[in-house]
């Protein structure tokens, strides 16, 4: 039976505590945790408690998920991936957007990032339990690729190039969603907060004058902090990790990554963990997925760091070397 794991993030807060503390006597510090999008979704704020911001946070969370989720029937992505194969299908601007979006990230990123990706990679969720076979996942490789989704976002519409091309948002969905959050907190005349969906965060302000500062942590001896970072004392910064410590799935034995990559239609391997500390949530997203991919093409890697301009730590090997890009 093929099984999926989870295990927890990377990378962690570091001094959390400074912050209530450091905060509290000058203003008020609020937190608001709630379920979402298969996880935990937290955010910390400075000022009054405000409901109106909090609910509008909650039910935009919700919107992002009943519209992207691919394993959602009614979502836009899993209606994409049943009609827009047959004609062009409409979709609410946002989500036109994205994809489009994505696209452009999948060009910046030598297709290392492809939401398409789906179209071979369902192979491994519904294949009976087994490991799927070469030909057949070269077979289903010709359904990926950007090229095979046209938008057209001034009529809101997206269309497939034929029955096999499958996407998933999963790469940027939570990024996006994080940086959604972190608007709707702007637009409250909020300044210093944390969004926090599964460990992907976006950081934005201060904590009580000084540095956000976070650590990455050595998954296989959780109490070593491998790395320290101050994300500066403001504007935002957004910070992804992925990883095969993370998430996984066992099948005939054999444990893969859950990450896949789009040249290949297989699992990515010796992705330990990608961190990846960018100018908002959503590019951190997408790199840290990208990056897992390309993690032994050192090429690809630099260029990803410099098109995306983002820092990048990687952890691989049986040893868990921390690498700085």
């Amino acid at each position: 039976m093929k099984k999926m794991k989870g295990l927890a993030k990377i990378v962690f807060l570091l001094f959390l505590l400074s912050f209530f503390c450091g905060c509290a006597k000058k203003m008020e510090v609020q937190s608001l945790t709630f379920q979402g999008m298969g996880t935990v979704l937290s955010v910390i704020y400075t000022g009054e408690r405000n409901e109106a911001l909090e609910n509008a946070v909650k039910k935009d969370a919700e919107t992002v998920e009943n519209d992207l989720s691919y394993y959602k029937k009614s979502s836009f992505v899993s209606i994409l991936n049943r009609e827009a194969h047959e004609k062009e299908v409409e979709v609410p601007s946002h989500v036109c957007r994205l994809i489009e979006q994505s696209l452009e990230y999948g060009e910046m990123s030598g297709g290392v990032f492809d939401i398409t990706y789906k179209s071979t990679g369902e192979l491994w969720e519904n294949n009976g339990n087994k490991i799927p076979d070469d030909k057949t996942i070269e077979e289903k490789q010709r359904f990926v690729g950007g090229d095979k989704v046209s938008v057209n976002c001034a009529g809101n519409k997206i269309k497939f190039a034929g029955k096999g091309v499958k996407i998933d948002l999963g790469g940027i969905a939570k990024g996006y969603a994080i940086d959604r959050a972190g608007e709707i907190l702007k637009k409250h005349g909020v300044e210093n907060f944390i969004v926090n969906y599964g460990g992907d965060m976006l950081f934005c302000g201060n904590k009580g004058g000084t540095p956000w500062s976070i650590g990455i942590k050595n998954p296989d001896k959780p109490s070593e902090i491998l790395k320290k970072l101050e994300l500066g004392a403001s504007g935002c910064k957004g910070i992804a990790t992925s990883g095969d410590y993370e998430r996984f799935f066992v099948i005939e034995g054999q444990t893969f990554s859950h990450i896949m990559n789009p040249k290949t239609g297989k699992p990515v391997k010796d992705a330990k963990s990608v961190t990846v500390i960018g100018e908002n949530a959503t590019v951190a997203d997408v790199a840290a997925t990208a990056v897992s991919v390309a993690l032994h093409d050192e090429e690809t890697v630099e260029k990803i760091m410099e098109k995306f301009h983002v820092k990048i730590y990687t952890l691989s090997g049986e040893d868990s070397v921390l690498k700085e890009w």
